[in-house]
């Protein structure tokens, strides 16, 4: 998924720290899962706890880090005869959703150009407010357990941005199709790794939830700069808790108060870090960090030393040019990617 910050490329780099320095941790928590892919990364080795304050990314986690394995989908098939219904929804004539009420169309009518704006073409609205209405019937008829529900609202999330008319976030919509706005909407057949281990996906604030778990392993990835997420991605909030919102501007933003993070303001941001460090009852700390982000990297190594042993501080720099998606944007000595690393009594 394309994602501010996304740290697909980089989960090995991060498997490096971790293995020179945590060869005894059994548990691994990622406390801004974002995608999720970290926390989905660390769960073949290790009992992992998730969490992010956005309700789509909790939906990611819960699908597929909490979920034990791929649901099985037992009462859907027994009752519905729909033995996999990624495949019933991938499948289903376009022209047989139209039987879906207006008033239950939700993206149609509000993403869509039927409803003034230009994410997702008509077709693949409908698609996605025939999923998601599906979706929830089912699950308030019992069809779909918790972990069978999670992993659907998941698939469906996953879908969307490979037919989203976007430039890279949804903080505007392009005013002309792009190529990918013509493939047909597909629920993503998620792999899920079963680990038999008791894994926690979390939707709080990350100061706060620290202050309720612990264990060995912390990786730190908060926002760099001052781009909010929510307005960069209520589109797939929107989509997860399909709650049909009163929606404002050209944008189609939604009405209800923004979750603002304090590490997106210069003024709060070092504060930020401190709660988080503070109540962090995990014996090693990664954090992700750019050279560009708000924070400077004396204020992070005197803040994480506040907390931790200062002789085991370490930074690992890895070169931005292999997470650029433009190698015009800066110098490629100028950015670069950090993995700071510190270990703290408990």
């Amino acid at each position: 998924m394309r994602f501010i910050g996304n740290k697909t490329q980089l989960l090995n780099n991060i498997k490096d720290v971790v293995d020179r320095h945590a060869k005894e941790a059994a548990s691994f928590c990622d406390i801004f899962s974002g995608t999720a892919a970290v926390a989905r990364f660390f769960k073949e080795w290790y009992e992992v706890y998730s969490n992010d304050i956005l309700y789509f990314s909790y939906c990611l986690q819960r699908g597929t880090i909490e979920n034990p394995g791929r649901p099985s989908f037992d009462h859907l098939r027994e009752l519905r005869g729909i033995s996999d219904p990624i495949r019933y929804f991938n499948t289903f004539p376009v022209e047989e959703m139209e039987c879906l009420e207006n008033s239950r169309r939700l993206f149609q009518n509000s993403y869509a150009p039927a409803g003034g704006r230009m994410y997702v073409t008509d077709a693949n609205a409908l698609r996605i407010d025939y999923a998601r209405n599906k979706i929830e019937n089912w699950h308030d008829e019992r069809l779909l357990t918790d972990d069978e529900y999670y992993y659907l609202v998941a698939s469906v999330i996953e879908g969307i941005p490979y037919v989203s008319n976007i430039a890279g976030t949804y903080g505007a919509y392009n005013k002309t199709w792009d190529p990918r706005s013509y493939k047909q909407f597909l629920l993503q057949d998620l792999p899920v790794v079963s680990n038999g281990r008791s894994n926690r996906s979390y939707n709080m604030d990350g100061a706060q939830l620290l202050q309720k778990i612990s264990g060995d392993i912390l990786y730190i990835d908060p926002p760099y700069n001052a781009r909010q997420y929510l307005p960069n991605y209520h589109v797939l909030e929107t989509a997860a808790k399909y709650d049909f919102p009163k929606l404002k501007g050209v944008t189609g933003q939604r009405a209800d108060a923004p979750q603002r993070s304090e590490f997106c303001s210069k003024k709060t941001v070092v504060h930020a870090f401190d709660e988080l460090m503070k109540h962090a009852r995990f014996r090693h700390i990664i954090l992700s960090y750019n050279t560009d982000g708000l924070m400077t990297l004396d204020e992070i190594e005197m803040t994480m030393k506040k907390y931790g042993r200062e002789e085991s501080f370490e930074v690992n720099y890895i070169p931005y040019r292999r997470f650029k998606s433009r190698r015009d944007i800066v110098q490629e000595d100028e950015l670069k990617e950090m993995l700071i690393y510190i270990q703290k009594d408990i």
